[in-house]
């Protein structure tokens, strides 16, 4: 009984803020070795995705807050991304990237790609 009740303590606090969940979000999808769909949907270069996504979205500024697409529906999105792995370090299959960006056009366009 401990260990259950230690494992729904560990989800509780205050959210994240809307600079780490979007930074979250884009370090998923530019892990080594970054999915395709990431280089063709986001037109980001091999090295140095992050930087660029995160300058793209404005989260590289620490003041960063969701307009549009909302906070929710980028929660919404980043499901698939953590389906296997809560551990931001994970890379997500590359299928679920592909199930992402099919989900959510707005998040591509976001992101200053093409959805």
């Amino acid at each position: 009984m401990a260990p259950v009740l230690f494992l729904l303590c560990a989800c509780v606090g205050p959210p994240a803020p809307d600079v780490e969940l979007c930074r979250d979000v884009i370090t998923r999808l530019c892990a080594e070795p970054v999915c395709s769909g990431v280089t063709a949907k986001l037109n980001t270069p091999a090295m140095g995705c992050e930087a660029e996504l995160q300058r793209r979205s404005g989260c590289d500024v620490a003041e960063f807050a969701f307009t549009t697409p909302t906070r929710d529906r980028v929660l919404e999105c980043r499901l698939p991304l953590v389906r296997e792995s809560n551990l931001v370090v994970a890379h997500p299959p590359c299928e679920y990237v592909d199930e992402t960006f099919r989900n959510c056009p707005d998040l591509v366009g976001f992101l200053g790609g093409t959805p």
